[in-house]
């Protein structure tokens, strides 16, 4: 495996993972409280949510986006405003779709299928932006960088 894919794979890797540990634990707490069981709820549903999220990051949203970037940013634009453009397209392409597979997992196409996808992508929505600027994003960029000393990929 080259370098710049294995840099990629290990940044998508800590991305998704940052990224479903702070919305499983946001859904759960906000729809079942915060109580003794929520750890439990959390741990048991990581593994297959994680998954989907990785599978779903890789094989639809990642080259769409990439695509999406290169109409957005120009390679002269300031590193911020392709930081900026790159995590309003993700989080906006993974909440989008996640919560459409939640949603379909947890409510059926039936039990007001739309009010429920579009009450839950506006929960989602704001805490996924702001977890992804705020603590996930520049975390898994500071971990990147101590992985992968001269990573062009973060830095």
């Amino acid at each position: 495996m080259n370098r710049i894919l294995k840099e990629e794979s290990v940044f998508s890797t800590l991305m998704t993972i940052g990224m479903v540990t702070v919305m499983l634990s946001y859904n759960i707490i906000l729809i079942f409280g915060f109580h003794t069981n929520t750890l439990l709820m959390i741990v048991r549903q990581f593994i297959p949510i994680f998954l989907i999220a990785f599978a779903v990051e890789q094989l639809v949203v990642s080259h769409n986006v990439q695509k999406l970037h290169k109409i957005f940013v120009s390679p002269s634009d300031p590193k911020f405003k392709h930081i900026l453009i790159m995590v309003l397209l993700m989080v906006t392409s993974m909440c989008l779709l996640m919560t459409l597979i939640t949603t379909l997992i947890n409510i059926g196409t039936e039990n007001h299928f739309r009010e429920h996808y579009i009450s839950s992508v506006l929960k989602n929505y704001p805490v996924a932006l702001l977890a992804q600027l705020l603590v996930v994003g520049p975390i898994v960029r500071i971990i990147h960088l101590k992985l992968f000393n001269k990573s062009k990929l973060v830095s």
